[in-house]
Formats: C-alpha cells, structure tokens, sequence
C-alpha cells in the first residue's frame, strides 16, 4: 500500500515537470527526389511571393528580416518545412558538418518559434559565399523555377518563373538586412558567370543525401554556360539571347527584348548604389577609427572598376540591339523608354517623365537621391563615373565632371 501511494505520489510530480524531450525544429517525413524537386519548382511558380515577409496572415514568415542570400535560403526552408521534407546546408563553422531541421536548439519553444528561430539561425549562418557550395551549376535549359542565381560575396536571385518567351523572371532582397518586400524583375539576372572555379551561375540547391558531394557529383551538373560566357566575351546580351533560345516555347519579340534589357540596365544601375553605398559607410567606420585611408585589400572589397566597365558594355550592348531593331515604332512603350534613354537630342518632358515612372537610379541608400537612366547613360559615356572608393557620392556617379584627384592611395 505504502509503494503504491509512493509511485501515485512520483506520478503526479512528473507530471507538473515541463517536458524537455528532444524536439527537432519539424520533423521530416518525406524524401527529397524527382517528384519533390518538380513539386518544388510549381511551388516556387505559383505559390513564392513578393510578400512572403510581409504578410501577417503568415505569422512565422512576418517581419523576417533578410537580404539576398536570406531570402534565397528561406525559399528553400519554408517549402521542406510546409512539406515535412528535410533541409540540410553546409556548417561553415565546422568543416564536414551540416545544419539541419534536426537541430533541437530550441527544445523550449513552440513548434512556430522553432521555425522562425531556425530560419534567423540559417541567415545568420549563411550567405552568398556559402551558397556556392549548398548549390551547383546546372545546364541552361534545365533552368527552373526554385532554381538561383548567385555571384558569390555579390548578389543572388531566386528564378520565379520562365516565361514562353525563354525569360528567367527573378525575385530577390538586397542590404541592409532587415524585412522588405522583395523585389520581382521580368527579366534575367544582369550578370554573366566568370567564376574561374565555377562557383557563380545559375544552380540548383543540392539535396540533403547529396550535401556532402561535390558539385560534379551532383544529378544534372553542367559547365555549360561557363564556357558559353567565354564564347561570347561576357556578353550580357548576347549571353541571355542565348538562353532565352534554349527556354523559349515562342519568339521573343522586339518589345519583349527591348523592355528586359531596360530592365536588367535598371537593377544593374541600382545595385551599384549598394557598393556605393557601402564603400562610403565603410570609409566613415574606419575615419572615425583614426585611419584615413583604406588598405590595398579594403580598396579592392569596395572599388568599382569591374562593375563600371560592365555597365559601360551594358548601355552599349542596348543600343546595338535597339539598331538591330532599326526604326522607331511610336506605339512601344519599351522603344518610347528606349529612346528617351538613348536619343542625342533632348527627350520631351512627357517621354522623361515616362522613362523615370519606369526607372530611377537610386544614388545612395535611404536617401531621396535621383538620377535618371539617361543622366547615368551620358555620365557613363563622358567617363565621368569614379571607381575610387574614397570619392565622395557626386564623384562616384559622375554628378561633378571635374576629375576627382584622390588624396588616398589607389591599387
């Protein structure tokens, strides 16, 4: 009687203790293979939207904050965590390790919290960098939705869509982290691949049984469109002519061409205003530090020279498309844009206005400061951006024509 009024008594205390059994963040009950990847890529079509972040109808995903390779991340996490598949990416803290939804870091919480504690763990654990080696490069016309674009230490894009046209429609954040809409352009990503190594391009995330692999060990690895790049000199043009050939259901027209090379023109302006940006945030860290200038290896993180010599091919490589094209057709909206950008005489103030509803480059960041694309394409061609990152922001963008005369050293 004593023992059994014993073990009554030990009952009812176990069951005022908190239970503390390891708990993963979602458990995986389905297997990543063929038909998961293409639920994967209708997933991302139909159901991964600009407001993923910024909906409260969505409580775990609300108010995430995140730049790019976050958001591409995320897109990944939150279909194998709707779907109870697993998700697996490198530790970059320890080699030959992973991070996985097996984590029980957060045994206390509520399965929600789980989530979005994991989700903040992997954005802080991950980046453009590490993507690199969570993905590998994939042939050009295998390109789907879910599948991404990375220039690693750069950017990174979501591909969203492929339209019958042979486009890649992309969505992607940007710096400084925080929550935001993202951004969704009907046109490629404005970069071509030149990683000696292969570590930029278009690529596709591995799964977990692979993760340990190389990426030429992958189903589906190509070095394809590295020496197509080669083939066309880096070409943006040319490059996304390609591909756009390889995807397409039907012709692409004129328009069509016309508005997407305008619109990867636009995004390729703005990101610039983000190492811009950068580079004077970064001056001003280390000038309140007590050091003037930066070192060789700073000067190199956070100078332009690449970035302003492909923006000169950009604007040049337009406007042998639009000569191809030939005559002026004053019923398109793209060539109406077109024109403003390109025309030698002044543009009436109706067709500017057009252009700049359209597009405006945004000088620096958190700042109401404007440039037009037509301003930015005579700039670029006088020669008077700087690539010097201790150039104050008029040099940077060409606003002052004077040359800059630096007082830092240059490498």
């Amino acid at each position: 009687m004593k023992k059994a009024l014993i073990l009554a008594w030990l009952l009812a205390v176990v069951s005022f203790v908190p239970s503390f059994a390891v708990a993963a963040v979602w458990p995986s009950e389905n297997v990543w293979d063929d038909v998961w990847e293409e639920r994967y890529h209708q997933w991302v079509r139909t159901a991964w939207k600009d407001d993923i972040f910024m909906d409260p109808a969505k409580p775990i995903y609300y108010k995430f904050e995140n730049d790019c390779a976050d958001a591409v991340y995320a897109m990944r996490l939150i279909f194998a965590f709707e779907h109870r598949l697993p998700f697996v990416v490198g530790n970059r803290d320890k080699a030959g390790r992973t991070i996985s939804n097996d984590l029980s870091t957060w045994d206390n919480l509520s399965p929600d919290q789980r989530v979005r504690r994991f989700m903040d763990y992997v954005a802080d654990m991950t980046s453009t960098v590490s993507l690199r080696n969570d993905t590998y490069p994939i042939a050009l016309h295998d390109i789907k939705p879910g599948d991404i674009y990375v220039a690693p230490g750069v950017h990174s894009y979501q591909i969203v869509d492929v339209t019958d046209a042979g486009i890649a429609e992309v969505m992607a954040s940007t710096t400084p982290k925080q929550a935001r809409y993202l951004l969704r352009t009907p046109s490629f990503p404005f970069y071509v691949p030149e990683d000696k190594q292969f570590g930029d391009g278009y690529r596709r995330f591995k799964q977990p049984q692979n993760i340990m692999k190389s990426a030429m060990q992958q189903p589906g690895y190509s070095e394809e469109q590295f020496h197509l790049a080669a083939e066309v000199a880096y070409d943006y043009v040319k490059y996304t002519d390609v591909i756009a050939g390889k995807l397409a259901k039907r012709p692409e027209t004129s328009d069509e061409k016309t508005q997407r090379l305008l619109l990867a023109l636009c995004m390729y302006a703005n990101d610039r205003a983000v190492y811009v940006y950068d580079a004077l945030w970064y001056l001003q860290k280390i000038r309140g530090e007590g050091r003037r200038c930066m070192n060789a290896r700073e000067y190199d993180d956070h100078s332009t020279p690449g970035r302003d010599k492909r923006l000169v091919l950009f604007f040049s490589s337009i406007r042998h498309h639009l000569d191809r094209v030939g005559r002026f057709d004053p019923r398109s909206q793209p060539a109406r844009w077109a024109k403003a950008v390109f025309a030698n005489d002044q543009p009436p103030p109706q067709e500017l206005k057009s252009l700049n509803d359209f597009c405006m480059v945004q000088m620096t960041l958190g700042e109401e400061y404007y440039m037009t694309l037509r301003e930015l394409r005579q700039n670029v061609e006088a020669g008077s951006l700087v690539s010097d990152p201790h150039a104050p922001l008029p040099f940077r963008w060409g606003v002052v024509k004077e040359p800059y005369r630096a007082d830092c050293p240059t490498y």
